[in-house]
């Protein structure tokens, strides 16, 4: 501060952080308007126009687009949509939803070729159109005076960066090409405008040299500033900084004080922007030096870039972020994917390379992967699109997910003319890990053990130094762009850029500290696991199914690294046993099921009394269902309930009896045993008889409500089914202790539609069978969703004649347990998708795989068609083990007995069925049964015991007048057809 006079010293602090004020957000928005396809969207102003028309939607819808755009190319959770919308206030998901869809009605989205919104399952809604977003000029701009109002600035001051009036060593280059930066350019440009100390920030490789020249010289340009380039990235030492400024204004310094040289040059009203390129290094010089520059003069403007803020008074820092590249569920042409600026980039310098390297539609989802990969960083991105010549698209890919450290070494050299440290990817981050104190750099690379988002107590527990130092440290990595935070809600979420994660890992793991690190790391999981929900998750602030993805591949990693070791296998095996819920919300329940393999393999490896029967008992009960749902049914899963049966009735753990009865009841269902299905179902009650949680009573009566339907008792399984309705949370996930695995409401509506469609209310079912399957897709649940379909949804629609919401349907099971590895539904899905293709062919046989489909399937699709009738399902019928399905297959069984003219025997098989219908109150099977009786005795001549016969039975139904069994009834009275 020596030379500086202190009173204009304090009158520049005072005007720096008056100008340099922040805004609130709201100010903020009145800055920028988004514009894509033929819309406008003034967020300020509240108002969205289309083709220069006023187009109004409703309140919600319009504080959600502003929302999406403003994140044009993320994904934005439900739960970020709902805190934008409905601030303050508890609203259920399903809200979020209902907004979206009518936003999307009006905007017309899916119309055509028109993308604007895309759904991404069970993570949110993203904006995937083209989106420009634009500054309109602040009042300040449009007052200033343009270049020939400017007296007061001669003509060899008013330098226009670019041409050729640039006298000084430190002027602009000419940089082309930047991609994907228009918005954050706008900003800066504004940020300019309105302040005079502005410092980008951003992680190496970012691009902030690259858009801060442009800015630079787009704004020396329009307000006739003189702009002048200060490059520090070659100094070693901070108090050479002045030096540097000084010869890039050109300044003659005949004494040894270049500070007091630099004063006298600044003297007078010339406006001048310096831009202090690459701080980070030299930051303490640097932010000296930015002080006593701004007091000396007025007129002077600074726009520096660093990794880290220079923490002046005054300075207004702007974060420069990856760029948006394409989401996982993005499957489209290379036009869609060009939608997103980091795939802009590759495909850029792809082309640009020397080979020419094309790139097509075929090529999009492995250049997504990749820009993905690389976490949208330009540096990276554009020295991978340099290897392709030399490994193509394919073999950059493996490298980049082949091994720790590919991302670092597979990419060669970057420009010839880039500085060293902007040479290779590796290079980049040595620079900045070598700016770190040795404390941060201890805890960089603990947070490496991290393959997600962490919360700070995450951080606490590997690190395990005091919480004041973890503070400092943190703050620290963060302002210097090595650790990414974020606020939601009340809570802060930290995350490390995968090419800074894999770059820390490696320094992990060449220092003495791994093994710790990763049992610290372990530890907290289990912790987390054992006490409800992953604390990481929770604080974060997205509980349920994006509670369980923050954490699932940090699960994986403490698993896979826990097995591996001689002494940590305990400690593997009560992760699994923890983590169950969370791989069965996500529906992951494949690879659940090879980890609670390993973990009761090492269980039977240990020695007597050594195993944890809490654990073991856990795992069981879950791969259990966990077999169920992927395999439906077999020893192995019988093997797995029972196994943890005998240890919960060993340790009394009233909760797992009651979860593995449940287990056993499945199986029962799945392999047709309706008789045991309900007589389970009422054992079950017997232990619950006198519980006081009210999940589990409600367990019980879904229990009852499936166990009655398939046995044939319609009434009481309806009963059943509405006290579910009655005390099912709307819209709810939520598990009991029997660890359900199905949204109690979806299970309830889904067997209402059964029975209601089986005692004639066609109507009525259907609209149940959709609530079921909404109330799926709502919670985003894909078991439930599986469930609601393949249970109630795609045979109510069947039996309906409904073939678009059938095809629907079928469509969401297969997409939802193809992805999911959902054998068992799956293949409810396959037979539905056979059922569709022999809709159109009334002459096929049914398909060779129908053979090999399960029995449930099969019961299914022979009520729909009977082609799919075979000896075992006839053995059934005629056994009485058919239970829900028995009159109808054995009506089909007597139609084949009239087809091979044995008539004696298919009339006794009608009158079987009609009194196996009339006695479960099936009246749906009982107008099939009588209306081939009635025609057959139409054929024999006998019309009137015919319609005495088929009309009665008719009458009794209230609606469905125009379903396919009705229609053919009316159309056989009216002796349509014989």
């Amino acid at each position: 501060m020596e030379g500086v006079n202190l009173g204009a010293w304090d009158a520049a602090i005072a005007e720096g952080a008056q100008a340099a004020s922040p805004r609130p957000a709201a100010a903020a928005a009145e800055t920028e308007v988004f514009r894509f396809d033929e819309f406008e969207l003034h967020p300020a102003q509240r108002t969205l126009l289309q083709r220069g028309q006023l187009l109004r939607i409703g309140s919600r819808a319009f504080d959600l687009l502003v929302v999406l755009c403003s994140r044009a190319g993320e994904v934005v959770s439900n739960r970020e949509l709902l805190a934008a919308a409905w601030p303050g206030r508890v609203v259920e998901e399903g809200s979020v939803r209902v907004h979206i869809a009518n936003l999307r009605k009006a905007l017309g989205d899916g119309v055509g070729e028109r993308r604007l919104i895309a759904n991404v399952p069970m993570r949110g809604y993203c904006f995937v159109a083209p989106l420009v977003c634009a500054v309109p000029p602040s009042p300040s701009a449009a007052a200033a005076p343009s270049a020939s109002a400017v007296p007061s600035v001669p003509p060899a001051r008013a330098l226009v960066a670019g041409t050729a009036r640039e006298r000084f060593a430190g002027r602009l280059p000419l940089l082309t090409g930047l991609v994907g930066r228009e918005r954050e350019s706008a900003q800066l440009v504004q940020a300019l405008h309105q302040r005079r100390c502005v410092t980008l920030i951003g992680t190496g490789g970012i691009g902030k040299t690259s858009m801060a020249l442009p800015v630079a010289r787009q704004f020396a340009q329009r307000e006739q500033y003189e702009a002048v380039l200060v490059e520090l990235a070659a100094l070693s030492h901070a108090d050479r900084v002045p030096m540097a400024i000084a010869s890039a204004l050109g300044v003659v310094m005949p004494d040894l004080n270049p500070l007091a040289a630099i004063a006298q040059h600044l003297q007078g009203d010339r406006r001048l922007l310096i831009v202090l390129d690459n701080c980070e290094h030299v930051i303490d010089g640097v932010a000296t030096v930015a002080e006593q520059l701004l007091c000396r003069s007025s007129t002077v403007r600074l726009l520096a870039t660093s990794r880290e803020p220079l923490r002046i008074q005054g300075e207004w820092v702007q974060r420069l972020e990856s760029l948006p590249a394409p989401p996982p569920a993005l499957q489209g042409s290379l036009a869609e994917a060009m939608r997103f600026p980091a795939v802009q980039l590759f495909v850029e310098r792809a082309a640009a390379a020397a080979g020419g390297i094309p790139i097509g539609d075929d090529e999009v989802p492995l250049v997504c992967s990749i820009c993905r990969r690389l976490d949208g960083i330009p540096l990276a991105i554009e020295l991978a699109a340099g290897a392709i010549e030399a490994v193509g698209l394919r073999g950059l890919v493996d490298r980049l997910g082949s091994r720790l450290g590919s991302r670092l070494v597979m990419i060669g050299r970057g420009r010839r003319t880039a500085s060293p440290r902007h040479q290779t990817l590796r290079a980049t981050l040595d620079w900045s890990h070598a700016l770190l104190p040795p404390e941060e750099q201890d805890l960089l690379a603990r947070l490496s053990v991290f393959r997600g988002v962490f919360s700070h107590a995450g951080a606490a527990a590997v690190f395990g130094q005091a919480p004041e130092l973890l503070d400092a440290c943190l703050a620290g990595l963060m302002s210097k762009s090595m650790v990414v935070g974020e606020h939601l809600g009340e809570s802060m979420a930290y995350r490390l850029l995968e090419t800074t994660r894999e770059y820390a890992a490696e320094r992990l793991a060449r220092s003495d500290a791994q093994q710790e690190v990763a049992l610290r790391h372990a530890r907290h999981l289990l912790q987390q696991l054992q006490s409800g929900l992953p604390e990481d998750a929770v604080h974060l602030g997205v509980p349920g199914v994006a509670a369980a993805d923050c954490c699932i591949d940090d699960l994986r990693q403490a698993v896979q690294w826990a097995f591996a070791g001689e002494g940590t296998r305990a400690l593997g095996v009560a992760l699994v046993a923890g983590s169950a819920p969370v791989w069965f919300s996500l529906s992951m329940l494949t690879e659940f099921r090879g980890l609670a393999d390993t973990a009761l393999a090492a269980i039977d490896g240990m020695a007597p009394g050594e195993a944890d029967a809490q654990a073991e008992m856990r795992i069981c009960e879950a791969l259990g269902h966990a077999l169920w749902h992927t395999r439906g049914g077999g020893e192995a899963m019988t093997a797995a309930f029972h196994r943890g049966l005998a240890i919960a009735e060993r340790l009394q753990a009233t909760a797992f009896r009651l979860r593995c009865r449940w287990g056993l009841w499945l199986v029962c269902n799945a392999e047709g045993d309706y008789a045991g299905s309900r007589r389970l179902a009422e054992q079950f009650g017997d232990i619950v008889a006198h519980d006081d949680d009210v999940a589990v009573r409600l367990t019980h009566e879904r229990m009852m409500a499936l166990g009655t339907h398939f046995q044939g008792d319609q009434p009481l399984a309806r009963e059943f089914a509405q006290r579910v309705l009655q005390r099912a949370p709307a819209r709810s996930r939520a598990v009991s202790r029997c660890q359900s695995q199905f949204a109690p409401r979806v299970a309830g509506l889904t067997v209402l539609a059964r029975t209601l469609w089986l005692q004639g209310f066609a109507q009525q079912a259907l609209a149940r069978a959709e609530e079921a399957v909404q109330e799926a897709l709502a919670i985003d649940d894909a078991l439930s969703l599986s469930y609601a379909v393949a249970i109630g949804g795609a045979p109510v629609a069947f039996w309906c004649g409904d073939r678009r919401r059938a095809g629907e349907w079928v469509g969401l099971l297969n997409e939802q347990a193809g992805v999911r590895s959902l054998r068992f539904w799956k293949a409810f899905g396959d037979g539905y998708q056979q059922l569709i293709a022999l809709q159109d062919d009334a002459r096929a046989p049914a398909p060779a795989l129908a053979s090999g489909l399960g029995l449930t399937v099969r019961e299914a699709l022979c009520t729909v068609d009977a082609r799919f009738l075979d000896a075992p399902l006839i053995a059934r019928a005629e056994a009485g083990a058919a239970g829900w399905c028995t009159a109808e297959l054995l009506r089909l069984v007597g139609e084949a007995q009239l087809r091979a003219q044995a008539g004696d025997a298919a009339l006794a098989l009608f009158g079987q069925a009609l009194q196996v219908a009339r006695a479960q109150q099936a009246l749906a099977w009982e107008l099939r049964c009588s209306t081939t009786l009635a025609r057959l005795l139409m054929a024999q001549g006998q019309a009137r015991q015919a319609r005495d016969a088929l009309q009665p039975v008719l009458d009794r139904f209230e609606e469905g007048h125009d379903t396919p069994d009705l229609l053919q009834a009316q159309a056989l009275l009216r002796h349509d057809i014989v």
